[in-house]
C-alpha cells in the first residue's frame, strides 16, 4: 500500500527534519522505495542533512510551474538505495505553492514513479506551509519535545489534522532525557500520551550524535551500531503495524556509554 506521511509539529526547532530524514532512510534501507519531500519553501534544509546541497538544479516550485519535469526534481540519495530526495525552492515564498499543487506532486510520485512511501517534512507554523504539507497526507507523525510549549503546540496541530480528516496520527517524542524525568524536571512519555491522547510511535533520546549527523550530512540511521539507529528501526516497525516493545532508554543509554568507553580503551591498547 502506498502512503504519504507528513511529519509536523507546529512549533519550530523540535527536530521534524531530523525525524523525517532518518525515518525515510530507515524505510528505504528496509526495502521500500521512498521519496523525501522538503515542503519548507524558502527555508529548505533537508539537503544539508543529506549532504546534497550541491546537487540541486531544479525544485518543486519550478516543477509545479511547469518549468521542468518531475524526473528533474527527483534526486537519488548517494549510498542509500531506494531513497530519493525532492528539494523545494530556497528563493521563493510560501505562497508559491497551494495545497492542490502538493496533491498533484504526491499523485505524480505514486502513479508515475511508483513510490511506496512519500515522507513530507512540514515547515513550522500552521499557515500556508502547513496547509501545503498536509494536503495529500494519509497519516501524520507529530514531533514533540518533553516541554509544555511543544506539547501545547502539538495539541493544536493534532486538532487541525483531525479537522482535515487525518485520523491516523502518532507522536514522535524527541530529545528525551531519562535522568531529567527521574528528577521530575521533564515529562515522561506516558504523561505526554495522556495529555495529548495520541499514541507514541517512537522516543528519541537527547544525543550529540544528532548534531554530528546534521553537520556532516550523514543521517544517524546509517550507523548500524548506534542506539538512535535501533530506536528508528523499532519506530519503522511500529509504523508498519508491528507490535514492537520500546527500548528501556535509561539502561540503553548507560550501556551505550559503557560500550564507547570499551572501544576507546581498546583503541588505546592497539595504539600502544
Amino acid at each position: 500500500m502506498q502512503e504519504c506521511i507528513v511529519v509536523t509539529s507546529g512549533k519550530g526547532g523540535v527536530g521534524k527534519s531530523t525525524v523525517s530524514t532518518n525515518l525515510a532512510v530507515r524505510l528505504a534501507r528496509s526495502g521500500s522505495k521512498v521519496a523525501l519531500v522538503d515542503a519548507d519553501i524558502g527555508l529548505r534544509n533537508l539537503d544539508l542533512l543529506l549532504g546534497m546541497e550541491r546537487s540541486i538544479e531544479w525544485d518543486l516550485v519550478q516543477y509545479v510551474q511547469g518549468r521542468c519535469k518531475l524526473t528533474d526534481v527527483i534526486l537519488p540519495v548517494e549510498l542509500i538505495a531506494n531513497l530519493f530526495f525532492l528539494p523545494t525552492s530556497q528563493a521563493s515564498n510560501k505562497l508559491a505553492m497551494v495545497p492542490d499543487d502538493m496533491i498533484t506532486v504526491i499523485d505524480d510520485l505514486f502513479f508515475e514513479e511508483a513510490f511506496d512511501y512519500v515522507i513530507v517534512d512540514c515547515p513550522a507554523g500552521i499557515e500556508r506551509g502547513f496547509e501545503n504539507a498536509v494536503a495529500a497526507a494519509h497519516r501524520a507523525i507529530v514531533v514533540v519535545t518533553p516541554d509544555v510549549a511543544s506539547i501545547r503546540d502539538a495539541d493544536r496541530v493534532i486538532d487541525l489534522l483531525q479537522k482535515k480528516k487525518i485520523s491516523d496520527v502518532q507522536l514522535m517524542v524527541n530529545r528525551y532525557q531519562p535522568e531529567l524525568v527521574r528528577q521530575g524536571h521533564m515529562l515522561d512519555t506516558q504523561d505526554i500520551w495522556q495529555v495529548l491522547g495520541t499514541p507514541v510511535l517512537g522516543v528519541l533520546p537527547e544525543s550529540l550524535e544528532v548534531l554530528i549527523a546534521s553537520n556532516t550530512g550523514r543521517p544517524f540511521s546509517l550507523n548500524d551500531d548506534s542506539l538512535l539507529h535501533e530506536v528508528m528501526c523499532r519506530t519503522v516497525e511500529r509504523l508498519r503495524g508491528m507490535d514492537v516493545p520500546f527500548l528501556d532508554l535509561n539502561t540503553a543509554l548507560q550501556t551505550s556509554v559503557w560500550q564507547r568507553v570499551k572501544r576507546w580503551a581498546k583503541s588505546q591498547v592497539s595504539a600502544s
